[in-house]
């Protein structure tokens, strides 16, 4: 925690173009997750505002694809900050256009199923089909969500999913 405290004491208006602004991005985000859980037997205590603020500006100012996934999840919870699913939706849209599987994962829910946001099925689909994809053993959640919403999808949503795929594909080809 000290450690990470004093990079982003130290760093926090390094040139987000810097070789080592990705280092001091998660340093941020590391921060924030000690401030939303705290630290048994520590100093740190749960400080959900403390959180969103490191998350913001890990986000924001470095766009960290991490901290903005996190910053969305909160927006979304309702911790830390009022809920505000549409502003959830934008940061989640900016860390999953960065292929972060679990922003995938938590948008691409949102739009199949109309949560809290118009709902848009084959996008949505497409997502969770990526993040499906990206996601480890550890991550069976992304694998429920991903089946439950094959299951109820129509083949035309699954077939334009599909093209979605294959054209977000396409286009992010490393």
């Amino acid at each position: 925690f000290e450690t990470f405290r004093r990079i982003t004491i130290d760093r926090a208006d390094e040139s987000p173009n810097s070789p080592d602004a990705r280092f001091i991005a998660s340093a941020f985000v590391a921060i924030g997750g000690y401030w939303l859980e705290g630290i048994p037997n520590s100093y740190v205590r749960a400080n959900p505002q403390r959180a969103y603020e490191h998350f913001f500006y890990a986000a924001s100012y470095f766009g960290d694809a991490e901290g903005q996934f996190r910053l969305g999840r909160m927006l979304l919870d309702g911790v830390g900050t009022p809920r505000d699913p549409r502003q959830a939706a934008r940061w989640l849209q900016l860390s999953a256009s960065k292929s972060h599987f679990k922003a995938q994962a938590v948008l691409g829910h949102m739009l199949f199923t109309g949560r809290d946001i118009p709902r848009q099925a084959p996008r949505g689909l497409m997502l969770l089909t990526l993040a499906k994809e990206s996601a480890s053993d550890d991550d069976g959640w992304i694998g429920e969500m991903y089946e439950d919403a094959m299951r109820s999808a129509t083949d035309d949503e699954r077939g334009l999913a599909l093209r979605l795929v294959e054209s977000w594909l396409r286009a992010n080809r490393r």
